[in-house]
This record gives structure tokens, sequence and C-alpha cells, in this order.
């Protein structure tokens, strides 16, 4: 009897830790159950909305840009109309930070995290309040790496982080590869990540738009689609992924050089 009450004991602790969890991660994330804050004003464009709290200025100067950039970039991504693309404009950064994360996102010190998109739509810091790291114009230019990632996510939601990245950087605001980088080529494996930050730190804003453009330039640009769809490197390429990766390594050490 003893030993039955103290795993009754012991089960009722458990259950009441599990559920204490629970709770915290429901707290937590509460901020991310709408992107919307209270009084947004929206602006509907040709091709996005935005929606902004009180920086009218800045979000009408985000505005403009986005729609006016984004026809070019959604009918290269196959889409001939408006989809249901929405940018939601923050004032404070940490505002947009919990959007995706919750309640603990400003203890995570994400200095340099202004911008990001949750499928469709897009979250952004206000150019206005650019943080500590960015200033006005990097908040601004940066609405439109997100709005590929959204219109790339309505191609595919579960796209590979490289293709992904990589489209939205060569599409948006990929910078020339310098030659002092060929000696820092990220490795296949680390291609094949799904974690932002190994993503950051192997390189892969430097690198992933190169492997995008390769791609174009040998298989073109109908076939790059395909493969975002499918994500199948044989149907797309007849080859296997990692024989891809060693034929752009090729490529950059061929132009680059």
């Amino acid at each position: 009897m003893k030993k039955a009450s103290k795993k009754k004991r012991l089960l009722i602790i458990l259950l009441g830790v599990v559920v204490f969890l629970g709770a915290v991660v429901f707290v937590n994330f509460i901020p991310t159950f709408s992107l919307k804050t209270a009084e947004m004003t929206k602006l509907s464009g040709k091709w996005v909305n935005v929606f902004y709290e009180t920086e009218e200025a800045a979000a009408k100067d985000v505005f403009q840009y986005a729609d006016g950039e984004t026809a070019e970039i959604a009918q290269k991504l196959g889409f001939t109309e408006k989809q249901d693309i929405n940018v939601y404009i923050y004032d404070n950064q940490s505002t947009m930070q919990t959007k995706k994360y919750g309640f603990i996102a400003p203890l995570l010190s994400l200095d340099w995290y202004i911008g990001d998109n949750i499928g469709t739509s897009v979250i952004l810091t206000s150019p206005a309040n650019p943080g500590k790291v960015h200033d006005y114009d990097n908040n601004k230019f940066a609405v439109l790496h997100e709005i590929v990632h959204a219109y790339v996510s309505g191609i595919n939601s579960r796209v590979e982080l490289w293709l992904t990245e990589g489209i939205a950087l060569y599409l948006s605001n990929g910078k020339p590869l310098s030659r002092e980088y060929l000696d820092s080529i990220p490795s296949f494996e680390v291609t094949c990540t799904s974690n932002p930050i190994t993503f950051s730190d192997c390189g892969g804003y430097i690198f992933a738009h190169t492997y995008i453009e390769y791609l174009e330039k040998s298989y073109g640009w109908e076939t790059v689609l395909r493969l975002v769809k499918t994500q199948n490197y044989e149907d797309c390429f007849g080859k296997t992924k990692r024989e891809i990766y060693d034929e752009w390594v090729n490529y950059l050490l061929s132009n680059y050089n």
C-alpha cells in the first residue's frame, strides 16, 4: 500500500510539473496568437498590405517601396496576381520579436533581429526605431527580403532553409561574392542545415544567392521554381543534391577566383 501511495504521489507531482510547464509555454506564446496589435492602421497595395502602429511616415515609406518592388519579384516567382501577403510594422523591436518567440524574446539579446516572415506574413521593426544594430535604411530594405520569403512560402511552406534564403538574397539584397571568401565555402552538410544560426555562422548570407545564380544559369529559372516546389533534385536535374553542390563549388572557383 505504501509503495502504491508513493507512486501515486509521484505521478501527481509529475503531472503538476507538466501542467505548470505547459502553462508557462502557453503564456509565453500569447503575443504570437495575433500579429495585429491594437488600433493598427492598414495600407492596401497592388501586391502587399501593410499594417502599422503609430510611426506613419516610416510605414508609408516602407509600403511605397515594398508595393513598388514586389510586382517584379512576385511575377518572377510565378504569381500573376496579388497574394495574401501582409506586412506588420511594429514601433518597437521588442514587440516585433515577441510576435515570433513570445514574451521571452527580449531576454534572448537578439539586437540584430529586426524582421522575419511567418508563413505568408511579414513582421518588421519600424525604420523609425531601428534598434541598436541597424539604421533606417537597413530596416526599410529588409522588408523586400522578407516578402520574398513570404511568396516562396506560398509555393512551399516547408522549403529548405538554403533554398529560401538563397532566393530571398538573389531576388532582393544579395551582395557580389568577393574572391576572399572562396577559402570558406560552406560544406555540403552545412548547406543542409535547418538551423538559422548555423546558416548565418557558415556564411549562408554570403553564399546562398550564388547557389541560385548557378542553378538559373545552368538549368533555367523554371527548373529552380520546380526545385523549390518539390525539393526533388533527381527529378529536377537527374542528379543528386550532393552532385549539384559539387557543381556549384566548381562554378564558384571558376567564376569568382
